[in-house]
């Protein structure tokens, strides 16, 4: 990404691309550490014989998510990786769901935005959604989508 950081974007264009990628089956799993969240991913490239040397991408993540632990007290985190790095904004509390009470599918959605500068070695900069869960924790994921707008640069 760049070494500057994005912190607005304004556009007066439509995106050169735009992908999509869901599914509707429910995963559950107790994961430690950053784990893809199986199918979340779109291929995407920059540099020498890929749409463009340098983009602005824009990742649009939805979905219906548990978190469950015994104590009813964990967090899962999501969050979007493009290449091994995570998108902007990204904070050290970046909570998708929590776990409380009797725990219940809920609908939430995020937006991270990732930029790399023009390049001519090619890049893989795949979008992948990945999640952590806090440790004991059993993080569920359904009916997801992921969006990746597309703007070159």
């Amino acid at each position: 990404m760049s070494t500057s950081t994005l912190t607005s974007l304004a556009t007066n264009r439509a995106p050169d691309d735009t992908l999509l990628v869901w599914d509707e089956a429910r995963w559950e799993a107790a994961v430690s550490g950053w784990t893809e969240l199986p199918g979340a991913a779109i291929d995407l490239r920059i540099g020498q014989g890929a749409a463009s040397y340098g983009a602005i991408f824009v990742a649009t993540f939805s979905a219906e998510a548990l978190a469950s632990h015994p104590s009813n007290n964990a967090v899962v985190n999501a969050t979007v990786f493009f290449g091994g790095d995570p998108a902007a904004p990204v904070s050290a509390n970046h909570r998708f769901v929590t776990a409380r009470g009797n725990p219940e599918w809920s609908s939430h959605t995020m937006i991270r935005v990732a930029e790399f500068q023009p390049a001519f070695p090619a890049r893989d900069v795949t979008a992948r959604v990945k999640v952590n869960a806090s440790t004991g924790a059993t993080a569920g994921f359904q009916n997801w989508v992921l969006k990746v707008d597309r703007y070159n640069l």
